[in-house]
């Protein structure tokens, strides 16, 4: 337990019906994991944990993927195909997240009870469980516009094929002696060409290192409590919760909220770039003058609104940000292959 959550600049915590009764007002963290749930359930504990962390921290739904149901006679999904099966699961997740979406969605990619799953190393059903992901991930990606991620287990990630592998990662690894440094090195090893944006370090809540765990002083019911740093670039973390980082303590417990420069029009269409410079800012208006909400560096993948804004001065046109405030000069940006 070497390991201090007060020494990560942005860290945070992940919960679910397991944590009990939240007090919301409690939890000392910049972001919070919240588990949507799993199959065709939606968690007990979801639509309480999702309102009452609004605005107390900033919010990460997770999705728990049920890879087998469809392949166990009697279950509720026996019989439908994985592809389907992962189709299904996303829009049921998005239905319980949909007009109060935040974030980017992690779907969580681990080995069911193998009282009635089957492990995920089992050569049939590592192909299933990659249909059943994939299809999800597709399906989520096109309801949210949001190009979603991946959790997993560092041990886990040679078991991806290459199509997963560009995806934003929540890593766990339960080994304090590593640095933040170290789990991307792995993770870059590993051959995962998405980046590392969170690293859950451990799941005992000793937040001081003196072995004792301090879930109740977070506001569960629970001593222990998973916790979870941002070791990715703090310039992703501010573009993801639209430039405002949200910092609550019980001391502090009101966030400072930014005025909205308009109200977002979502036209359901959507196209997928990259960056395509070291860095571009997110603005909130179409004009080079307007207030930086955000920024993206090289290579980041965006979903931006079909429609073209005419741009001012040097810039020929901008794209927004889909489902999102903010816009990105087209001339940085370049369709995704």
């Amino acid at each position: 337990m070497g390991l201090k959550y007060s020494s990560f600049a942005i860290k945070g915590i992940d919960v679910s019906l397991f944590n009990g009764t939240i007090d919301w007002t409690k939890v000392d963290a910049h972001f919070s994991g919240i588990r949507v749930g799993y199959g065709r359930t939606i968690d007990s504990k979801f639509v309480e944990n999702w309102l009452k962390s609004k605005s107390r921290v900033n919010r990460i739904p997770y999705w728990y993927m049920d890879y087998y149901s469809n392949h166990i006679k009697g279950f509720g999904a026996d019989g439908v195909s994985d592809a389907e099966w992962g189709k299904i699961q996303a829009e049921i997740c998005w239905n319980a997240l949909k007009g109060d979406f935040e974030g980017i969605l992690f779907l969580d990619i681990e080995n069911g009870n193998p009282a009635y799953a089957k492990p995920l190393t089992d050569s049939a059903t590592k192909k299933s469980a990659q249909i059943t992901a994939r299809a999800f991930l597709e399906r989520f990606d096109q309801l949210s516009g949001k190009f979603n991620g991946i959790y997993t287990s560092v041990g886990w990630l040679s078991w991806f094929s290459a199509w997963f592998k560009d995806r934003p990662l929540w890593c766990a690894w339960y080994n304090e002696s590593q640095t933040a440094e170290s789990v991307k090195k792995a993770v870059k090893t590993a051959g995962w060409t998405g980046t590392c944006l969170i690293w859950q370090y451990a799941s005992h809540g000793c937040t001081n290192g003196d072995g004792i765990p301090q879930g109740k002083n977070f506001g569960m019911e629970m001593k222990v409590l998973d916790l979870n740093a941002w070791i990715g670039p703090v310039s992703f973390y501010s573009a993801l919760f639209g430039g405002l980082l949200v910092v609550v303590t019980p001391e502090d417990e009101t966030p400072i909220e930014e005025p909205v420069d308009e109200p977002i029009d979502i036209t359901g269409e959507f196209v997928e770039y990259v960056i395509n410079t070291s860095e571009l800012n997110v603005r909130a208006l179409p004009t080079t003058n307007s207030k930086i909400v955000g920024r993206y560096v090289s290579g980041w993948p965006v979903n931006v609104e079909k429609s073209v804004d005419i741009g001012t001065g040097s810039v020929a046109g901008w794209k927004r940000l889909y489902g999102q405030q903010g816009y990105m000069a087209l001339d940085y940006l370049k369709l995704k292959t």
